[in-house]
């Protein structure tokens, strides 16, 4: 297959590169913003979700939308000192509560709620130990659910100008008053906290695609020691990014789930996975070049060859990710669909673009570098008869394949203790730490509020429930169910308080009729286990207190950000078997029909889990046992086991594909052919390694905690699998398994296997 298309490839060169130029030109012009298109898909995702806790925020804003959209667009300015607040302090609060108002229309202020200007309602908004104050502004923007790119653009707009004011500069504070020195002023809640997560996000794909178009460059360099070389992948990536973001908007606007954090996952992916096939190809033709092929033999040699492997570690990686369309996760499954069909791009762009260029330069395409001066040289020097030095990666070939057992006692040896350190890996589910940095404003003013008013503070601890009757209208009847509903929940041991509306119209019930909401609040840290098994019984409750009454039948349902977290944990650790399963089936199936074989397949699979399992338990040690954080946020295994799964098998391929052409081809026998196939590719699978666990690295950098945790765990394990499963576990399980490597295919008839293990290294040719 693949030496027919490397005639097609090279044949059609010219019109393989005005293609894909002309594709992604017209792309940039007629397809939708992918970011904008991501946002919105993301909104209707949460809409369309059967988890419980969204169902009931859907409720709420339809039957609700007034106290929703004040819930939601409403701001906080916290007033802080550890000393108390003094009278100049107070002073402040209300000069700047009073400059606010001025700046009404600037800053969408629709009302304000302060101890300040009205100490009746504010009463509750000065702290009791008389160190923080509340400012609360209600804003009026459109609600998220309505149309999220408008309310994202207004959030950007809005939530700067108010810091603004508040600034200590007074050229930014634009004729706002000055705080008093010493007192701590920050913006936090709604808006705010997610203006300055969406703000986070955008920063960290912009610092991710800089750092890793430099990085790339830098090592293509190094390895190649020419620009050509270095530009054409970088080329290549940039143009099936281009293309993936067009295709992807086009579909995203036609109903395919797309996150918003797809876009940065998108750029790693892209341009790791793409460098990686370009040096792969590259790799093989320069190698052709030195066994002294013209360029056609040789570009058609690698492209036959190489485009197996690709092929094969495209495909592995497409199905790792478009497992995640069967889970119901809304991130999951807007993540991991648009990143198979990128790859899926990525494959068709590099498998033509870059054996395209190879074939107009030819050798240029390695200037300064000329393979055939370099084999001329090689000839003389074998001429002479002066032997060619052992490289580094024939002599590692050489000691693994000669002593296998004791490489792979050694190397499980070393994991072992890193798989046990799982037992103590446990779920951070507090979605604002995972998503903000403790440094960022609104987190301090949350910080404030929750030292200083309680962990109620911020609601983020209240439970709504809505019950929707059947039919409209609420008689005594009716509302004595409720209060003995509201009763049973308040009477349950993780409940705090819980608050019924006693009257049929007003607060708490809906402009229809047919809908009631009741409000409680917990008495536990809303992320805690405990908190998450009060909803549980909170729901289980309700249901028993509604059925057989008049209400039965009703729509009731419990949400709250607790809520949302016990369903969005559950939902993902049902969505990480469901997705494990199919990965590993998909990828065995795949390595099974490439090798032709059922044996290798199975311990190929079987490392690449081994090194997840120790990758997550380094990851467990150095975040919880090393930082001190309570636990690894809920996306962090899922996604960790996806990509590690999906782009670490790429390079046992890359090996076993080699070990296999040189056992068939070679006719020699299995550790032969594994000590040439490592020899060979060693250099260019860690240069492989080293450059897809680079693009990984921004995300430590991103200050998202979240993104830090899966960039560790990915980098690690793209590093663990780089430098010991593919470099010693496997290869010297291969030599262990010998000739059943290949079963059930008949054995070639290659030279005898030596199966004892000798202690003398086999010597370097």
């Amino acid at each position: 297959m693949f030496l027919k298309a490397s005639r097609a490839i090279i044949a059609g060169r010219w019109l393989s590169v005005v293609f894909w130029i002309i594709l992604a030109a017209v792309l940039v012009q007629v397809a939708p913003n992918l970011q904008e298109e991501a946002n919105t898909s993301q909104q209707e995702s949460r809409s369309r979700s059967s988890l419980e806790a969204f169902k009931a925020s859907e409720l709420i804003a339809e039957k609700f939308p007034d106290v929703q959209e004040v819930m939601n667009n409403q701001v906080t300015v916290t007033l802080f000192r550890d000393s108390g607040l003094t009278t100049a302090d107070q002073e402040y609060g209300r000069a700047l509560e009073q400059f606010l108002t001025t700046r009404r229309d600037d800053i969408r202020l629709e009302s304000t709620v302060s101890p300040f200007s009205d100490p009746q309602n504010g009463r509750g908004l000065l702290s009791s130990d008389g160190k923080a104050a509340l400012v609360e502004l209600n804003l009026d923007m459109t609600y998220a659910t309505e149309d999220n790119n408008e309310w994202l653009n207004q959030t950007k707009e809005v939530i700067p100008r108010i810091r603004n004011h508040l600034s200590a500069d007074a050229a930014e504070r634009d004729g706002a008053p000055a705080a008093p020195a010493g007192l701590d002023v920050h913006l936090t809640g709604g808006n705010a906290i997610w203006g300055d997560v969406i703000t986070l996000q955008e920063e960290s794909l912009n610092r991710t695609l800089v750092m890793t178009l430099v990085f790339i460059l830098v090592v293509l360099l190094v390895i190649y020691r020419s620009p050509v070389a270095a530009i054409f992948p970088l080329i290549s990536v940039v143009l099936a990014l281009t293309i993936s973001q067009g295709v992807l908007g086009i579909a995203a606007d036609a109903g395919l789930p797309v996150s918003p954090n797809a876009l940065v996952f998108l750029i790693i992916v892209l341009f790791g996975l793409g460098t990686d096939h370009s040096l792969l190809m590259f790799s093989r033709f320069r190698d052709n070049l030195l066994d002294g092929r013209d360029k056609l033999d040789a570009l058609r040699s690698a492209v036959t060859n190489g485009g197996e492997a690709i092929f094969s570690s495209a495909c592995a990686v497409i199905v790792a990710f478009g497992a995640m369309f069967f889970a119901t996760d809304a991130n999951f499954k807007g993540i991991g669909p648009p990143l198979a069909i990128a790859v899926a791009i990525e494959f068709l762009v590099i498998m033509t673009l870059i054996p395209a260029a190879m074939a107009i330069l030819g050798e240029k395409v390695f200037w300064p570098f000329q393979p055939a001066k370099v084999r001329a040289k090689r000839l003389r020097r074998g001429a002479d008869g002066r032997a060619a030095k052992a490289g580094i990666w024939e002599r590692i070939a050489a000691v693994v394949t000669s002593r296998p057992n004791r490489f792979i006692a050694l190397t499980l040896i070393a994991l072992i203790p890193f798989i046990g350190l799982l037992a103590g890996f446990r779920f951070d589910n507090n979605e604002l730490r995972a998503l903000l940095p403790t440094s960022t404003d609104s987190y301090q003013g949350l910080t404030v509020q929750r030292e200083h008013y309680g962990e109620a503070a911020g609601a983020e601890n209240a439970v709504s429930i809505i019950i929707e009757s059947a039919q409209p209208g609420w008689d005594d009847a009716k509302l004595a169910t409720l209060r003995k509903v509201g009763g049973d929940l308040d009477a349950l041991p993780g409940v705090s308080t819980v608050t019924t509306p006693d009257r049929s119209t007003g607060p708490g019930f809906s402009a229809d009729g047919t809908s009631v909401s009741l409000s409680a609040m917990l008495a536990d840290d809303p992320y805690s286990q405990r908190a998450m098994d009060t909803v549980t019984e909170m729901r289980d409750t309700l249901r028993q207190s509604l059925r057989g009454t008049n209400l039965a039948g009703s729509t009731a349902y419990v949400g709250g950000v607790t809520a949302e977290v016990r369903d969005n944990l559950a939902t993902q650790k049902r969505d990480f078997l469901l997705i494990a399963t199919v990965v590993l089936i998909g990828i065995l199936l795949i390595l099974a029909v490439l090798l032709r074989s059922l044996v290798a397949p199975l311990y190929m699979a079987a490392t690449i889990v081994v090194a997840y399992a120790a990758t997550m338990g380094l990851t467990v040690a150095t975040f919880q046992y090393g930082f001190g954080y309570s636990g690894l946020w809920i996306d962090a295994p899922v996604a960790a086991f996806v990509i590690l799964v999906a782009l670490g098998i790429d390079y046992s391929i890359f090996l076993m594909t080699r070990v296999k052409e040189e056992h068939q081809n070679g006719r020699q026998p299995t550790r032969e052919a594994v000590r040439k196939a490592l020899a060979s590719t060693g250099s260019v699978i860690t240069s492989c390694g080293i450059i897809l666990a680079g693009t990984f690295t921004p995300l430590l950098f991103s200050g998202i905690k979240s993104y830090v945790e899966m960039g560790f765990a990915i980098v690690v394990g793209l590093l663990l699998d780089t430098f010991v499963i593919r470099t010693l576990l496997v290869p010297a399980i291969a030599v262990k398994v010998g000739e059943r490597n290949w079963w059930p295919r008949r054995p070639q008839p290659v030279a005898d296997e030596v199966t004892a293990e000798s202690d003398e290294v086999v010597p370097v040719p």
